[in-house]
């Protein structure tokens, strides 16, 4: 008689920036997960870069927050000519893309976005974020808009976008969900942060706020939007199962296999039931 025993998933690779409490891992599956979420972002968003309404001459500083594998940089970086100066933000440069295959006016550098660097007051034209709903504490979220208006020239402007704060299919969903908003309230981060954003940029003292929501189909049913909807997602799900079994699975999961079955049972009931989707969520803002 054989025994055949069930190998544990490999731990991913964590980033190594000091006091963050980033939930999602910094490696090689990481990064192509961001490069396919790029893809699907900017075609939900119908191959808008920039959602704001401004209008840029092409000599501006624009900033990317939270740049990660620079997937929105480096096609920012083919929308705009070499006087436009392109800077990317992370906390962990290991997903950078190689130097290589960036021009010179692409900068890069390893810093948090709730401490820009004080010579850059005044500087930006824009600056864009996109899914740092793992990355922040609620009190981080509104130190990091702070930073956004004083990084800014006046008449500048900030987009944000996130996903939530629904996630719409079945029960198993339903019961995910529910353990992501005690795992994420326990650590003092916000699941819906899209549900804040708003009202952070107006008292931060950004203007004009507004937002745009677009439908991101999940499963099967919806083609390969449906199918990109639910890689991204669970994706990302997957990759905080180091940071919660660190937690001891909070009761929710005895071990990390049980985690990630309980993943595989979500993503097939978003291949079964139609309908099943969440929001992406864009804000923008202007200082005045």
């Amino acid at each position: 008689m054989s025994l055949t025993l069930e190998q544990s998933p490999a731990e991913r690779t964590a980033h190594s920036y000091s006091g963050s409490l980033y939930l999602l891992p910094s490696d090689e599956e990481e990064r192509q997960r961001l490069l396919k979420q790029h893809e699907l972002y900017t075609r939900l968003v119908s191959g808008r870069l920039i959602l704001a309404p401004i209008s840029l001459s092409g000599n501006e500083d624009i900033l990317d927050i939270g740049t990660g594998a620079g997937a929105w940089l480096c096609e920012a970086r083919s929308q705009f000519p070499e006087s436009t100066q392109l800077y990317g933000v992370d906390i962990e440069s290991r997903l950078f893309p190689s130097y290589a295959t960036i021009s010179a006016n692409v900068h890069l550098s390893v810093c948090s976005a709730t401490s820009l660097p004080s010579y850059w007051s005044s500087k930006f034209s824009l600056v864009h974020q996109r899914l740092l709903i793992c990355g922040y504490t609620k009190e981080q979220w509104m130190k990091v808009v702070e930073e956004m208006y004083r990084v800014l020239i006046p008449g500048g402007y900030t987009q944000l976008i996130e996903i939530g704060p629904e996630w719409v299919s079945g029960p198993k969903t339903a019961a995910h969900v529910l353990f992501m908003d005690d795992f994420f309230g326990r650590k003092g981060m916000l699941l819906r942060c899209g549900v804040y954003i708003a009202d952070m940029l107006k008292n931060a003292g950004f203007v004009d706020v507004k937002s745009e929501d677009v439908v991101m189909k999940l499963g099967k049913w919806a083609g390969q939007d449906g199918v990109q909807g639910t890689d991204s997602t669970i994706g990302a799900w997957r990759g905080m199962r180091d940071a919660i079994m660190k937690e001891g699975g909070m009761g929710y999961f005895a071990t990390a296999e049980e985690f990630d079955k309980a993943l595989d049972r979500v993503a097939a009931e978003w291949d079964s039931v139609e309908g099943s989707y969440t929001t992406v969520k864009v804000f923008y803002g202007r200082k005045p």
